[in-house]
């Protein structure tokens, strides 16, 4: 699963993964590790390396963890130190995550998660603040039907929902972190019109391995958008509730989805779907 997720990546860069191991004349035992890496670039095509990521940062429990955690943070700002990054965020969330998908968080990285004490604590010690959060909210599609009012009906009645298995990758970046993953979008548009004219999309993928972790079929919503001049008309709601009608009538069981709490819009869509928020992460960042 490492190779898969992490190693294999065009990008990965040993140096970043930072290993803390106790050695003796006999035995070799793990204590931690960390991982730096950058984010990506604004049209996807490469990194950015001018912002660094700690990506993990992952210590064994015991007396001497608070000690392993300090260190190995300290090699991994140093890390991204003399590569000249002028910012650096913690974990980080869509779409700058390069590694971890389907291993840590869910749907997409929520930065950290804030049940992961030592990393939080590391984070706060090497002066990171936080400026964020995201919401983590799931919903079982057993028996789901879509949000419906006045405006919802209407939507039925001018729009159509189109969906495509396994679309093809937009970019290098969704590429390399997620064009191993089956994936379905779904795009919206006038029925007047044809799907030269979409008006907003949301795409899902097969959260593997944490679904089969977790004993479900499970899809993680990672990309929502509507048009600019499409918004405020309940496209967004109608959008994603027909796209889980569909999902679940193809036997997915539960959803995924993520949001900054700061985006009252998102947030309020996964309400009326009846989204129940499970856990959040938190979003930190700090000058280099």
């Amino acid at each position: 699963m490492l190779d898969h997720h992490v190693y294999a990546k065009t990008y990965f860069d040993p140096e970043g993964y930072l290993l803390a191991i106790d050695e003796n004349e006999s035995t070799s035992r793990p204590l931690g590790f960390v991982h730096a890496g950058f984010a990506v670039n604004e049209s996807h095509s490469d990194l950015n390396r001018k912002i660094g990521i700690i990506c993990q940062l992952k210590v064994v429990p015991g007396e001497k963890s608070k000690e392993v955690a300090h260190q190995l943070m300290k090699l991994a700002l140093d890390y991204l130190s003399r590569r000249g990054v002028k910012e650096i965020h913690a974990a980080t969330c869509f779409p700058h995550a390069p590694f971890y998908a389907g291993l840590y968080g869910g749907s997409r990285i929520p930065g950290v998660l804030s049940e992961d004490a030592d990393f939080v604590e590391s984070l706060k010690a090497f002066a990171f603040e936080e400026f964020d959060r995201i919401g983590v909210y799931q919903r079982e599609l057993f028996g789901f039907k879509p949000y419906m009012d006045r405006i919802q009906r209407v939507l039925t009645q001018k729009y159509q929902i189109n969906a495509i298995a396994d679309p093809l990758e937009r970019n290098w970046w969704e590429s390399c972190t997620l064009g191993l993953a089956e994936r379905e979008q779904f795009t919206v548009c006038p029925k007047a019109g044809s799907t030269d004219s979409v008006c907003g999309h949301v795409l899902y993928w097969d959260m593997q391995p944490l679904a089969n972790h977790w004993g479900v079929n499970a899809r993680g919503l990672y990309d929502l958008s509507v048009n600019q001049d499409s918004r405020g008309r309940g496209l967004a709601t109608f959008l994603v509730g027909q796209s889980l009608k569909y999902l679940m009538q193809q036997g997915i069981g539960l959803v995924e989805a993520q949001t900054p709490i700061s985006d009252q819009a998102a947030v309020g869509v996964f309400k009326k779907l009846e989204f129940d928020e499970v856990a959040r992460g938190i979003l930190m960042k700090k000058k280099a």
